[in-house]
């Protein structure tokens, strides 16, 4: 079935979830006008670590969100689409398990990782300060667990100048708590969850610290397991819930401090996921169904050990990061929505009457290596500097078989294999990069900072067996970074900064042809208002340049191409709001409006014009989040927390060559909680109103009666409405 339908549409729940959320706050509200008057709380002051060195979030000349691990977990944040819904201009395409795309600020050409074979993604995702974004061949997004995080930083913007490569939109850097050397601390979490129209879930997470020697080591144990209830019904095999998911984690994190001049940090994670089903669904994306003669099976794994070293040296402080990842990601697929039953017309064999059904056998393995050196003065004065040296070697492997079982064509398709092929060879980045910020007087600063970069990329390519062809690429350049910022008073704050970011050029493996890497500019100025200690609001506005796009698109025989055509420019507003006007009350509120388009036309490669004025794919011009807590005295001499979560998603663009909409969609979250001493329990609800949102859709080309128009469409629905409890533990 063709489906080349655009789908727009508004739902009528969606004004009554608006309004759910808008009693909500009305009764907090009234509550607080009924109890005793209290005296206002100061803001929490946040310290990050975004520039690599210890600042108040208030502080830094960019706009970095900040969400600590306290709120993680009062908001019952499970999974990454959690989590990147409480942070604007973020947006978290949903895949296959840890097939997950994210964009920030609009910057990004695919909303499904399925199109991305090659080429570096355009977030950079960070597990202490270590890059996991894959530099060359896409492996995967892993979704970490965060139980026990000390906090997410989200960086908006380019972060070329400290981070490197890939953090053209911005980058996400994962912060674990870290072990107390004083106290013996223990935690288990653990819960059930049961979704609309689905399976039921469950959890269990513990924690263990434990002082070795007091103020000298400890060690801090995690374990987590979550299993998620699927909801994705197969037609075609019989199968319900096939998207059921699981994931297990183990960290392990060893602290020391021999002297009081060094400290060492050893860290190993150990991260297991599998689903038995495909998350996505067709051809109607009300329907939580699909059709195919195949499950989908998708093994996610990754390890990482780090060591992290600070050594202060007469008032420098020399810190070493040496980390070591191997990630796993082994996808059957099924492909006959493309294969079957028109494949003939295309290869021109056949027929082939036996043939029902296609496959597709994925391998994709890689290992990495990063050494990264920096040197700091210990306390920072009026001149703040950071100098230092990266280097990053990862290998990659992948391989692809399609199967047509059926076809018993020795001649043409001997032991019924359509394609095969291997991959494999190393991508290795080294640069020196310094950064700066000089307090010229009290109230302004400035600063400047660059990286220098050499990219190299070798591989190697067998088809059907055939000799490995090899390749190679290599690029050098530089990423600068210039901001300043003026305290005009205690209450009032502005910055402007001019950064740089890229990602990695490369080789296509269809046709030999070279990619270049891409950069963009972004511009950015803000304005923080404090106008009360319990209120603050950060105000930003952004244009981003991009030139020389590596956009992939997939040819008439649905190879992807990476190309670098066209430019794009994303302007934008964001604004955050923080209110806590009593100790028991708070409201937090996040808002982006992000504009990305491209601003030349260029045809894809498989022929499809993409004008000049199209927008970028998976970015909404509207998005934004509230979340508001209230606490109040609870039954059987508890602590109650009540708190709501509303998430609104403006329509989106599905992919950047196919007029494909994703509709704008509300969600509310609630959750109740009562605590003593040492327990919690916790009540919730997700997605209250069983919106039928769509995340991403991944879009398919038909290469034979009708070239260029799209054939079929998965769509990747977020999670329908979940009910769940847990029981929390602390010691």
């Amino acid at each position: 079935m063709a489906i080349s339908k655009t789908v727009s549409r508004q739902r009528p729940s969606e004004l009554f979830q608006w309004s759910v959320l808008a009693a909500g706050i009305a009764i907090g509200f009234c509550a607080k006008a009924q109890a005793p008057a209290t005296e206002a709380v100061q803001l929490d002051r946040v310290e990050v670590t975004s520039g690599k060195r210890k600042q108040l979030q208030s502080e830094v000349a960019g706009t970095v969100t900040a969400l600590s691990g306290a709120k993680l977990e009062q908001l019952g944040v499970q999974d990454a689409e959690d989590l990147f819904k409480l942070s604007p201009g973020v947006q978290f395409n949903k895949g296959n398990a840890d097939g997950a795309l994210y964009s920030i600020r609009g910057i990004g050409t695919n909303t499904v990782s399925d199109n991305v074979i090659f080429g570096q993604a355009s977030t950079g995702i960070y597990i202490e300060d270590v890059p996991f974004t894959d530099p060359y061949v896409y492996i995967s997004s892993p979704d970490v667990a965060p139980f026990d995080l000390e906090r997410v930083e989200i960086l908006r913007g380019p972060q070329g100048a400290l981070y490197g490569s890939a953090s053209l939109g911005g980058a996400v850097r994962y912060l674990f708590a870290k072990p107390d050397m004083k106290q013996t601390h223990f935690s288990v979490l653990t819960g059930f969850s049961s979704v609309s129209g689905g399976g039921t879930g469950n959890t269990l997470n513990a924690m263990a610290n434990v002082p070795l020697s007091e103020g000298v080591a400890a060690l801090r144990v995690v374990l987590t397991h979550r299993s998620d209830p699927g909801y994705v019904d197969n037609l075609g095999t019989g199968r319900k819930d096939v998207n059921t998911g699981r994931s297990d984690s183990v960290r392990v994190i060893l602290a020391l401090k021999p002297t009081p001049a060094l400290d060492v940090t050893a860290m190993y994670v150990r991260q297991r996921s599998r689903q038995d089903g495909d998350a996505g669904v067709a051809p109607d994306p009300d329907q939580l169904k699909l059709n195919a003669p195949t499950d989908n099976v998708v093994k996610s794994n990754f390890d990482l050990g780090s060591v992290q070293a600070n050594w202060d040296l007469g008032g420098l402080r020399l810190t070493s990061l040496t980390g070591y990842q191997t990630k796993q990601r082994d996808q059957n697929s099924d492909l006959s929505y493309f294969l079957v039953p028109d494949y003939t017309l295309y290869s021109g064999d056949g027929p082939y009457p036996d043939v029902h059904s296609s496959t597709s056998v994925e391998r994709r393995h890689s290992n990495s290596f990063t050494q990264e050196l920096r040197l700091a003065p210990v306390t920072a004065g009026d001149l703040s500097w950071l100098v230092g040296a990266f280097h990053q070697k990862a290998r990659f492997y992948r391989s692809q078989t399609v199967l047509i079982p059926g076809a018993n064509d020795p001649v043409n398709y001997p032991d019924d294999i359509y394609f095969d092929t291997v991959r494999l060879g190393t991508a290795t980045e080294n640069s020196v990069f310094g950064d700066l910020d000089w307090k010229v007087t009290p109230k302004w600063s400035v600063g400047a900072g660059a990286r220098f970069f050499h990219t190299q990329v070798q591989f190697q390519r067998s088809n059907f067996g055939s000799p490995f062809t090899p390749f190679a690429d290599s690029e050098k350049g530089t990423t600068p970074k210039l901001s300043t910022r003026y305290q005009f008073s205690p209450e009032v704050a502005a910055y402007a900064t001019a950064s740089r970011g890229y990602r990695y050029g490369g080789i296509n493996t269809i046709g030999s042809i070279p990619y270049k890497s891409d950069s963009l500019w972004n511009y950015e100025a803000g304005l923080r208002l404090r106008p009360s200690r319990e209120l603050s609001l950060d105000l930003s506005v952004f244009t981003l340049d991009w030139k020389n796009i590596q956009v992939s698109t997939s040819n008439d025989q649905g190879f992807v191409i990476i190309s670098n055509v066209a430019r794009a420019r994303s302007n934008g507003l964001e604004a955050t709001l923080a209110w806590r006007p009593l100790a028991d009350f708070s409201l937090n509120g996040s808002l982006a409006y992000t504009d990305a388009k491209i601003k030349a036309g260029f045809v894809s490669a498989n022929g499809r014009d993409v004008d000049a004025g199209t927008s970028l794919p998976g970015v909404a011009k509207l998005q934004g989040t509230l979340d508001g807590r209230y606490t109040f005295a609870g039954p059987a001499g508890s602590d109650a927390t009540a708190s709501a979560v509303l998430q609104h998603v403006g329509a989106r663009r599905a992919q950047l060559d196919a007029d494909m909409r994703l509709p704008a969609y509300t969600t509310v979250d609630l959750r109740l909680a009562f605590a003593w001493t040492k327990w919690e329990v916790t009540a919730y609800v997700q997605n209250l109103a069983d919106s039928r949102g769509q995340s991403s859709a991944a879009v398919n080309y038909s290469t034979y009666q009708n070239p260029g128009a799209v054939n079929y469409v998965e769509w990747y629905p977020i999670r329908p409405r979940t009910i769940g409890m847990s029981l929390r533990y602390d010691y």
